[in-house]
């Protein structure tokens, strides 16, 4: 579960990243077959949350310029007006006045992040992408981060694409999900669906590593073999089956596709598909 292909994946569905193919649909429009002016004024209800908290805020600009330059660009504040809606945004993820005329150094990682959602809130979007915003942050400081996006997503209504290889992260934050190998969606399910049964050979591994806090009880791990092979080349047929411990001539050949084995769960796997072909 490379993280960099659901970096991209989530960057094309803003078209940060132009896709190659496909469609991308919000709220009923393909995005793709909007102009550049169309984009422009659609970006206001899509926005993103990166990664790094260090490198995607700008160490020359004040905090009160980082979250108000949003508003300043699409004329929606300026003076008093953008002073006080710059504030609003801040208390909402719980920084202070004190902070406003700080320069990004002169914060934590945890307080930096909160900084980024700020300002990915300062548009009012409809859809925010996620993009593994608490993998750099201690533990405590990564549940403070986390509360607060889900107070947040409740308040204003939010719709999340959360992207994380974190799992005990994804549970708490997720009420779908997808599982990615190589760039391709293997398994996709409501998460109490998924994390009672797995279907694919690769979630059953993944969700195998997940850490129990009892030393009493037994893990089973499935260790899989191999290397993780390169994205730019991928295996034939199914890319998964390199290193499947249950692989069958079949997926050498041939991709599976996508297909809805029970309600609302969608697996890519021959192996599945097949056996339930068969009952």
């Amino acid at each position: 579960m490379n993280i960099a292909e659901k970096t991209t994946a989530g960057r094309c569905i803003l078209r940060l990243i132009e896709p190659t193919a496909g469609e991308i649909d919000f709220e009923g429009t393909n995005i793709l077959d909007l102009d550049n002016n169309q984009m422009r004024k659609l970006r206001r209800e899509m926005q993103i949350v990166f990664q790094d908290p260090y490198a995607s805020l700008n160490p020359r600009m004040t905090i009160k310029q980082i979250v108000g330059e949003p508003l300043l660009v699409n004329k929606i504040a300026r003076g008093t007006y953008l002073e006080k809606m710059v504030l609003n945004l801040l208390l909402k993820v719980g920084l202070s006045e004190d902070h406003l005329n700080r320069f990004p150094h002169e914060f934590s990682g945890g307080q930096r992040q909160r900084i980024g959602i700020a300002r990915a809130l300062a548009l009012n979007p409809k859809f925010m992408v996620l993009d593994e915003p608490t993998s750099s942050l201690d533990v405590s400081v990564q549940a403070q981060t986390l509360n607060i996006l889900k107070d947040l997503q409740k308040e204003m209504n939010l719709t999340y694409l959360f992207i994380s290889h974190n799992l005990s992260v994804i549970k708490h934050m997720s009420d779908r999900i997808a599982v990615m190998y190589l760039g391709k969606i293997v398994e996709m399910a409501e998460k109490r669906s998924l994390f009672k049964n797995q279907l694919h050979p690769y979630t059953q591994a993944l969700f195998s590593a997940i850490p129990i806090p009892d030393p009493e009880v037994k893990q089973n791990r499935i260790i899989l073999g191999g290397d993780v092979p390169s994205p730019v080349n991928p295996p034939s047929g199914c890319h998964f089956h390199p290193r499947c411990p249950f692989a069958m001539p079949k997926c050498r050949e041939k991709e599976p596709k996508l297909i809805e084995l029970e309600n609302g769960h969608f697996v890519a796997c021959h192996l599945v598909s097949d056996e339930s072909v068969d009952s």
